[in-house]
C-alpha cells in the first residue's frame, strides 16, 4: 500500500518548500511538490526533484570508509561505525592535547544546512569541545551582507509583496 506523507525540503535555501512523498513498504518511491504550498504551488527545484535518485543510488556510501595508503590515492576500505567514531575521537583528543582545542576547525557545508539542519548538534559538540568558530558557509555570508546593505535585512520581503511591486530588479 502506498502512503502519501507531507515533509519539508532540508536543502540550503530559505524557502523550506513543502513536499509530498509517497512511501511504499518503508521506502520513498515518489517525491513531488505540495500543490497546497502558497508560494511554490507544487514546484520543486532541480536539486530536490532528483533527490530519490541520489538517496537510492547503488554507489551511495552506506558505511564509513578508512583511507589506506597515501592521501590522494583514492584508496579506502570499509570499517565499522564504532571503529570509525573511536578513531575520530582519538584524533580529536590528540589534536586538542597537542595544539589546543582551537586547532580544530569544524567545517560542514554540503548544501543541506537550511533552516532545519543549520543549527545541528554538531555546533553544540564543537562548542563544548572548545573548537574554533567558523561561519561555515561558502557563499551565504557575502550574500547576507549584500542583502543587509541593500534591503535593510537579510530576510528580504515576503513573496506575497511581489504582487504589489511596480518594479522588480
Amino acid at each position: 500500500m502506498v502512503e502519501t506523507r507531507r515533509t519539508v525540503c532540508a536543502l540550503d535555501c530559505p524557502d523550506a518548500c513543502s513536499m509530498l512523498v509517497q512511501v511504499e513498504d518503508g521506502r520513498a518511491v515518489r517525491l513531488g511538490g505540495n500543490p497546497a504550498h502558497p508560494v511554490t504551488r507544487g514546484f520543486l527545484c532541480g536539486k530536490v526533484s532528483k533527490y530519490l535518485e541520489r538517496q537510492y543510488h547503488p554507489e551511495r556510501l552506506l558505511v564509513p570508509l578508512r583511507r589506506v595508503g597515501a592521501k590522494g590515492e583514492g584508496r579506502f576500505q570499509p570499517t565499522g561505525w564504532d571503529e570509525a567514531l573511536d578513531e575520530i575521537a582519538a584524533r580529536l583528543k590528540e589534536v586538542a592535547a597537542q595544539h589546543g582545542p582551537e586547532a580544530i576547525l569544524p567545517y560542514s557545508y554540503a548544501g543541506t544546512m537550511g533552516l532545519i539542519e543549520g543549527s545541528g548538534m554538531d555546533r553544540r559538540f564543537f562548542h563544548r569541545l572548545g573548537a574554533s568558530r567558523l561561519d561555515r558557509t561558502i557563499c551565504a555570508s557575502a550574500g547576507a551582507a549584500a542583502m543587509n546593505r541593500t534591503l535593510g535585512n537579510r530576510l528580504g520581503m515576503g513573496p506575497e509583496d511581489f504582487a504589489h511591486a511596480r518594479l522588480i530588479l
